[in-house]
């Protein structure tokens, strides 16, 4: 079995995160897998860190087609089986080494987000690429999304539902959790020094839904001033969140901390929030189970599955800043609540969605594709 993984390469997020993952663990499995980058970004960096065969190949813009008969000879010279790609612009580059007949493999498109919210905020982008990659999807001979209510939503706009396969996202529980100092995080990122700290892991993206989380804080600070909130991402429209932090008038208690590795962060905070309008299962909130930390969240994609309301975290509608509010109330006021939760998040995660149960599901996928094998489960978690 020979996969050829293909992304954009300018990914700082979840779909990094997954692949790199993904990547590693077949590694150490001893499945031979490529992963083709079009940019020199981080996740090239990191992956070759990791000791992944990663290969550049540098795209000028994105219609800069010459890259195509370049992964046709990496797939040709490696005798490639599987082509997966993650992302609008490898979703393209897939359909036209399909559609072209440039090389015979099997092609799958691995659904990290919902392609019609993309590029939500950006009108002329929404239009264009996500037309474009709606249309390169259909080439594709198979979909892994990363929950089932993707799964679902591909199957209500016309996909064929025998050619979808689930797979969640997961994360090794096994290894040993990094501690941190919180006077050392603090003094680090010169934050101001508060009794509590919540974070928000996610890009700067409107889709992410800042505004809510900004709108939200600044109803808890009407009531409870002892706490920073840490908002850990970078992206476009970070000037404009600084600039309707400001005229809240909550800057002071607001820290952008832009691109980081989050660990500190998770670390040093009650709880965590994520106000997303569109999600599939990010691995945030994995990542915050990881450390104990109990996630409030909006209700969408299939963070369901892994939050219960009121259980081990909170579950809010999208854009519902007062609910949101209150509910970042209740844990700041109820730190052992905090605490209780955090342990039954981590406890659920680390069972379900482990980095073993990951990788081994995509490897059951691979085998039913290529030898038509059903050996996998139809909901693989």
């Amino acid at each position: 079995m020979r996969i050829l993984h293909i992304i954009s390469g300018g990914e700082v997020g979840g779909s990094k995160k997954h692949l790199i993952s993904l990547s590693n663990e077949l590694k150490n499995k001893e499945i031979k897998n490529i992963v083709v980058t079009l940019m020199d970004g981080e996740l090239y960096k990191e992956a070759k860190a990791c000791g992944i065969d990663v290969r550049l190949i540098k795209q000028k813009n994105r219609m800069d087609l010459s890259v195509v008969d370049e992964i046709q000879r990496i797939c040709q010279n490696e005798n490639i089986d599987i082509i997966n790609c993650h992302g609008g612009r490898a979703n393209f580059l897939g359909a036209l080494l399909k559609n072209k007949n440039k090389y015979n493999a099997k092609y799958v498109s691995t659904i990290h987000s919902d392609y019609k919210e993309d590029y939500k905020g950006n009108r002329y982008k929404t239009i264009v690429y996500s037309n474009i990659n709606k249309n390169a999807l259909k080439s594709f001979d198979y979909y892994i999304t990363v929950s089932n209510t993707f799964k679902n939503m591909l199957i209500q706009r016309g996909f064929d539902s025998s050619k979808i396969m689930v797979v969640y996202n997961g994360i090794d529980f096994d290894k040993q959790r990094e501690t941190f100092n919180i006077n050392d995080v603090v003094s680090k990122y010169n934050l101001p020094y508060r009794k509590h700290y919540v974070s928000m892991v996610a890009r700067l993206h409107p889709v992410k839904g800042h505004k809510v989380f900004l709108d939200s804080i600044n109803i808890v600070l009407r009531q409870f001033s002892d706490v920073q909130f840490l908002i850990v991402g970078e992206g476009d429209i970070l000037s404009d969140l600084k600039a309707y932090a400001d005229n809240l008038g909550i800057s002071n208690n607001v820290s952008f901390l832009g691109f980081q590795k989050p660990d500190e962060f998770y670390s040093i905070s009650d709880f965590t929030v994520l106000t997303s309008y569109t999600e599939s299962f990010p691995l945030s909130i994995l990542e915050s189970a990881y450390y104990k930390k109990p996630v409030i969240s909006t209700n969408v994609g299939g963070i369901s599955d892994l939050i219960e309301d009121d259980f081990n975290g909170y579950l809010v509608e999208p854009n519902d800043k007062e609910t949101l509010s209150k509910r970042m109330l209740e844990l700041l006021n109820d730190n052992n609540k905090a605490v209780i939760f955090g342990d039954r998040i981590y406890n659920k995660a680390k069972k379900l969605y482990s980095l073993e149960n990951f990788a081994n599901s995509y490897i059951r996928i691979y085998n039913y594709i290529l030898t038509g094998e059903k050996k996998w489960k139809k909901k693989i978690i």
